[in-house]
């Protein structure tokens, strides 16, 4: 949307002011002129916005607004801000005012829509939707999507659900970025009108398309549950409990379904099972030098909270003949097994021993004491089969091939993993995870450059824990799952930048995170050069509501998926309050505000405002927990609330990106690999042109060959570098 020119009248009451004081213009400097006088205005009011001192910037957006100006994002800008205080009725005058400023915005027209069905006026917002969808045209599908989604879930919420059937279908045709929210609801009103049969796809499609969905995964549970599938329901109330472990009524309903099933309901899981160890009988060239790098030790099976689970049983073999070493006592316990013998260990609960028993169920060994699987040949690997745990949530029950020495120790209630493996081959397997499979060699060699140097900086705060492990095998550290996980073109990137880490600028996280919306945490956008995107409330409303602009890098990838980018919640109030109760009793909720933002709009505490009381909550980890455990992507979003006279009903989240936004972009990583960017610029990208890269040496430039043709003119001179201006994300106020 273009804009109107801003400050003529500005100008001209600031010139007036001037003169009619009679100050001499050799005297004093002359004013600002107007358009910069509202520009400042606008940054203020972005800045007092984004820290949450909404009655301030109020005052920014209204002085605009009295100028008499035609831009209709003072307007916009001042709803969102009533909108975000808790006055709907307030914000529906000023979406009003936006729309007779600029009556061709679709965006604004969806706006108004959402504010009417917030308050329950679901007339007006169908009329809103339509004009939205009429206005829209093909400069902005997002728009035309976005218009079909508010009048199916208006016409939901007004108790039609036939009549919302159609533009939900519609909406999550159109458009990727909505397409796992509407297929949710579609889902949740073939529920509520006893369709089950047509539920389970809407469902299941929905969860395809963007898993982090708790609380699909435990309709979907529910479902199966009401049409007998015993088993399909257990693996949906364990899938939502792997994302929020807490969920009481997936819990409930989980054990009730476990008492029903015969056998062990584990079995029906789509899981990686190995029958015999994959890694190849020939020995890899370089892997003896792999071998020697540091040795790791990482804690096997662990939960979301990085803690291991306990193991009560399973199966062992070796690619190679493998030793059974006894810790404390230094020595072999039996003989070691051949390659591809299998030894079953089991947790007595009895005796509290550990069993070794041999393939016909001898028992060979027992003890209390920790001992070790050693492959007698460096390099080998040991396969850990058919694992079971007390405690299965937030667990990946595939089996694990892994490279190193597999040490067990015993628990109270069974016993712990460890994989000890030097950290060049622990790479091989982390950076095969980190990336979508197919991605640009150059992607993989940011990972390995990146990944090392953050091994390095965590293993040297030294070994914290009991088991003196380094790392856990969970996203709550790096994802670690073994060979399965290896890929050829991740392992020669490990071993191209064998030795190459990276030492980050003051102020920079050695993290990373899948998508960051548009702009990492530190403000570095992603794309170059530069743009001027977040000015005022209503640009984040925009920025999270539309498709991502086809200049951020991330869209250069096609391996880059749509929910990692833009992400729709549709939230129930009630298990929000209940969340909230377990820190205090708050009563009936009223509203939830975002009280302070970062500079590129990233929440970082919310205020939740009860009959009774109020709570605030800080920080990633708890305004998730709080609103949608497992499930909220990112802390990038803004918050459309709904009514029930004074309560509040639902809460529609409108979000961008994926992660806490700290440090590397794996989709703009992944987006300048494509376009041809070597690791070393993608590192400098998202660290600045400061970073250090330790260990690397540039290849030598190739000779310039002479040109073959007589008289032939000389070669041109080398383009000089696309340096990226060293822009704010935002104007400094």
């Amino acid at each position: 949307m273009k804009r109107p020119a801003l400050g003529l009248l500005g100008a001209a009451l600031l010139a007036a002011a001037f003169f009619t004081a009679g100050v001499s213009a050799v005297e004093t400097p002359p004013p600002a002129s107007g358009a910069a006088e509202l520009r400042k205005t606008l940054d203020d009011a972005l800045r007092e916005f984004l820290d949450g001192r909404y009655e301030a910037a109020a005052s920014g957006y209204r002085y605009i607004v009295s100028l008499g100006s035609t831009d209709p994002d003072a307007s916009a800008s001042l709803a969102v801000l009533a909108r975000d205080s808790g006055k709907p009725e307030e914000a529906a005058a000023h979406w009003l005012k936006a729309t007779l400023l600029d009556s061709r915005s679709s965006f604004l027209w969806n706006q108004r829509g959402w504010n009417y069905v917030s308050l329950g006026r679901f007339r007006e917002a169908r009329d809103a939707f339509r004009k939205a969808s009429e206005t829209a045209g093909p400069g902005h599908p997002d728009d035309a999507a976005e218009a079909l989604f508010g009048l199916g879930l208006g016409e939901s919420l007004d108790g039609n659900p036939k009549a919302a059937l159609p533009p939900l279908q519609e909406a999550m045709n159109r458009s990727p970025y909505l397409r796992p929210a509407a297929a949710a609801e579609l889902g949740r009103i073939q529920t509520r009108m006893r369709h089950w049969a047509q539920a389970i796809p809407f469902f299941t499609q929905s969860l395809e398309q963007d898993s982090l969905q708790s609380e699909t995964a435990r309709d979907l549970g529910e479902v199966y549950a009401e049409t007998g599938q015993g088993k399909s329901a257990w693996q949906a109330f364990k899938f939502a409990l792997d994302l929020d472990p807490e969920d009481s009524a997936a819990l409930k309903s989980k054990a009730a379904i476990e008492r029903n099933i015969p056998g062990r309901p584990e079995d029906s899981m789509r899981l990686v099972r190995l029958a015999r160890p994959i890694y190849p009988q020939k020995i890899e060239g370089p892997i003896e030098k792999d071998m020697q790098s540091r040795p790791l030790r990482i804690g096997m099976f662990t939960g979301l909270d990085g803690r291991p689970h306990h193991l009560t049983r399973f199966y062992v073999m070796g690619s190679t003949a493998t030793r059974l070493w006894d810790v404390k006592l230094q020595d072999d316990a039996v003989p070691p097994a051949s390659a591809f013998r299998q030894w079953e260990v089991v947790y007595r609960v009895d005796s509290r021993v550990i069993e070794i028993r041999d393939p016909r169920g001898t028992v060979i060994y027992v003890t209390k004491q920790p001992f070790r699987f050693i492959p007698k040949v460096p390099g080998h690997t040991v396969l850990i089969k058919n694992p079971e745990l007390a405690d299965v949530r937030g667990i990946d029950l595939s089996d694990r091939e892994l490279r190193g020495e597999v040490e067990v120790i015993p628990t109270p209630e069974g016993f712990h993993i460890v994989n000890e493996i030097p950290l060049e081959p622990y790479l091989f397997s982390v950076i095969g995870e980190a990336l979508p499979p197919d991605s640009p060699p150059e992607a993989y060699k940011t990972m390995a450059v990146f990944t090392r140097s953050k091994v390095a900086e965590l293993a040297a705060g030294g070994r914290k824990d009991p088991e003196q492990t380094d790392f856990c095998d969970s996203s709550r550290c790096l994802t670690y799952k073994g060979l399965t996980r290896e890929r050829a073109v991740a392992t020669q990137a490990v071993r191209e930048t064998r030795g190459v880490t990276v030492r980050v600028p003051a102020g920079f996280a050695l993290e990373y995170h899948l998508s960051c919306g548009w702009a990492t945490a530190a403000e570095i956008q992603d794309r170059d050069p530069w743009g001027n995107v977040l000015r005022s409330a209503a640009d984040l409303e925009r920025l999270t509501h539309r498709y991502p602009d086809e200049k951020l890098f991330h869209q250069a990838s096609a391996l880059v998926p749509e929910s990692w980018n833009r992400w729709v919640r549709i939230l129930d109030a009630d298990a929000i309050r209940a969340r909230a109760e377990r820190i205090k009793d708050v009563g009936a909720l009223r509203s939830i505000q975002p009280l302070r933002r970062d500079r590129t709009g990233r929440v970082q505490t919310l205020l939740v405002v009860g009959a009774r009381d109020s709570l605030q909550v800080s920080g990633d980890g708890a305004i998730s927990e709080l609103l949608s455990p497992g499930s909220l992507r990112s802390g990038l979003f803004t918050l459309q609330p709904i009514y029930a006279g004074r309560k509040l009903r639902k809460l529609v989240v409108w979000g961008a990106g994926t992660g806490h936004g700290r440090g590397l972009c794996i989709a703009g990583t992944l987006g300048q690999a494509h376009l041809g960017r070597d690791f070393v610029s993608i590192l400098r990208h998202y660290f600045t042109p400061q970073v250090n890269i330790l260990g690397y040496a540039p290849p030598p430039a190739a000779p310039r060959r002479r040109s073959v043709l007589r008289g032939a003119p000389p070669a041109a001179p080398a383009a000089p570098p696309v340096r990226r201006p060293r822009r704010r994300v935002h104007p400094p106020g």
